[in-house]
């Protein structure tokens, strides 16, 4: 039986054919994507401005600096605000509580808020920087403030109403949660890929910043395309499927987490301006949609690209035939489908701004020329690495027998390795192919292993004499009792496997574990080295070295 039709019988090779046609598969069929040092283009650095804070200010003395009154009471879960003559309606709902209720007395207004004690204090905070503050921890309250501000600048904020920010260190923390660092990448990832840059890296570093790499774009098309907002607009069904604007983006000042309720429907809510309200009541009025919500849906749009349409609940409609309502809620629908639908529609409302400002920070370009120069020269690289280990093997064995099934196993891993890389649709950077010249070296490493332990029964390699292969086998073959290497049971045969791949094994999990940091660490460069390291070593000790291990024993006759 010829040596081709023993290997294509065995389970360990037929396994290692099988991932290399299928990385050659996935090379032809989704190419290579190169990242910004490869390709040219251009890198921002955004920082995220915001901090997380502690808070003592008492909620009363707010209430009573912004309705300018002395009368103040709490009762259970709400505060009855009392001024004196009479209001405008809209006041409360212009210092952002929303769902106030007011009354008219002989000689005064009684307003009653229903409102926790933070939440005063997170209206207060957001009226006065104009943007979104949160409660991220609780004993202690601790705030999250979504934009830039400092520990001086909210103690003059808070001057007024008697608060201020407490002393110590944990009071005032620079930088957002983990969560609203993924929220703001999410929104940057759903931008750009909406806009065909699948390719663009968007990475996030500690809890500040955020690295996006833009393959071929310049930095003036990049400051563009992340700086500026998408175009988000609501627009309501008149006749004849014709629609007619209401508002954009800038109209929505706040987005709410999706909420589902006690039936499992899912709605995202959104506030939107005082401005953006009287418009959006006037349009419900003119088109009708007040009294005949079925047959004027409201549509909104990001970038001219439809994202919901639904019609006016009939409670939303009846509330707006008497006043305009800030606060609304697009409902999406139930179950898990609903909850993902309610995630993906908060990022398009989010779109029209970041969650967050950010400040660019940093910038910077990569020529295509030098990207090019780049990518040859790492090729060159990587083929003169492959030289030098054929040269080491052919000076250590001194047969093509050996050398030539540690080269093809050394370039079908690289192979398959890129076969993910593709398939993953990732970015192929300098430090992924450093990466992958080491993931050979090691290889090589381990294949040695392997033939060794084949060839002499685990003893020590000799340094390289004159002896060809055959000489070395036959006198390892003499010490194991049998005339000649393909003598060799089945049984020794395995065992010396076993032992080069408790090496291997051992040596591999290392590997991996010495990248894992790398791995988690957030920095784009290092991540890319330590996952194709981690790719190439798993790769390679489930598929690769049982496969060659068969290989080497079929060719040496030692199976």
């Amino acid at each position: 039986m010829s040596l081709i039709e023993d290997l294509s019988k065995d389970k360990r090779v037929l396994l290692f054919a099988l991932f290399l046609a299928a990385a050659l598969i996935c090379l032809g069929a989704f190419g290579l994507k190169y990242g910004l040092d490869l390709q040219g283009g251009s890198y921002l650095q955004l920082k995220l401005q915001g901090a997380m804070v502690q808070v003592d200010a008492d909620p009363e003395s707010i209430l009573e600096y912004q309705f300018s009154t002395n009368t103040v009471e709490r009762h259970g879960d709400s505060y009855i605000v009392t001024v004196p003559g009479k209001i405008d309606p809209t006041l409360p709902d212009d210092l952002g509580y929303l769902g106030a209720e007011t009354a008219s007395l002989a000689n005064a207004t009684k307003i009653t808020i229903p409102a926790a004690p933070e939440t005063i204090i997170i209206t207060y905070l957001q009226k006065n920087l104009d943007a979104d503050v949160k409660i991220v921890q609780f004993a202690p309250v601790l705030y999250e403030i979504r934009t830039n501000v400092t520990r001086e600048s909210l103690d003059a904020l808070l001057a007024p109403v008697g608060g201020k920010v407490p002393a110590g260190e944990d009071t005032f923390i620079e930088g957002l949660t983990q969560d609203t660092v993924e929220e703001t990448k999410r929104v940057l990832d759903s931008k750009l890929n909406r806009l065909g840059l699948q390719d663009i890296r968007v990475r996030m570093v500690d809890n500040k910043y955020i690295l996006i790499d833009l393959a071929g774009m310049d930095v003036a098309s990049a400051q563009d395309i992340v700086g500026k907002p998408g175009k988000f607009e609501i627009r309501i069904q008149t006749e004849d499927n014709q629609t007619m604007h209401v508002i954009y983006g800038d109209a929505v000042e706040s987005v709410d987490i999706p909420r589902g309720d006690q039936q499992g429907n899912w709605g995202v809510p959104f506030t939107l301006s005082e401005e953006g309200a009287a418009a959006f009541q006037k349009a419900a009025i003119d088109t009708g949609a007040v009294k005949n919500p079925e047959a004027h849906p409201i549509t909104m749009y990001l970038d001219k690209d439809p994202v919901f349409s639904a019609p006016l609940s009939p409670e939303l409609a009846s509330s707006l035939q008497k006043v305009p309502s800030r606060g609304l809620e697009a409902r999406v629908g139930a179950g898990d489908e609903g909850s993902q639908d309610a995630k993906q529609l908060q990022i398009h409302l989010q779109e029209g701004a970041l969650p967050v400002n950010v400040e660019i920070v940093g910038s910077g370009q990569v020529s295509a020329a030098l990207g090019k120069q780049f990518k040859i020269q790492m090729v060159i690289a990587g083929l003169i690495a492959l030289l030098a280990v054929a040269g080491m093997i052919y000076y250590r064995y001194r047969e093509r027998r050996i050398v030539l099934p540690m080269l093809f196993t050394s370039l079908s891993e690289v192979a398959i390795m890129l076969g993910v890389w593709s398939l993953a649709k990732w970015q192929l950077d300098l430090a992924s192919l450093a990466g992958i010249i080491m993931v050979i070296g090691t290889g090589v490493d381990q294949l040695v292993i392997i033939t060794d332990e084949v060839i002499r029964g685990g003893e020590a390699a000799p340094a390289a004499s004159d002896r060809s292969i055959k000489e070395r086998a036959a006198e390892a073959a003499d010490k194991a009792g049998v005339g000649k290497v393909a003598a060799t049971t089945s049984k020794i045969y395995l065992s010396r496997l076993s032992r080069a791949f408790a090496i291997i094994l051992g040596a591999a999990a290392t590997t991996i574990v010495a990248m894992l940091p790398l791995l988690y660490m957030g920095f784009g460069a290092l991540t890319g080295f330590a996952l194709i390291i981690i790719i190439g070593v798993v790769l390679g000790t489930l598929v690769a070295r049982p496969a060659y291990g068969r290989i080497i024993g079929y060719i040496l006759g030692t199976h």
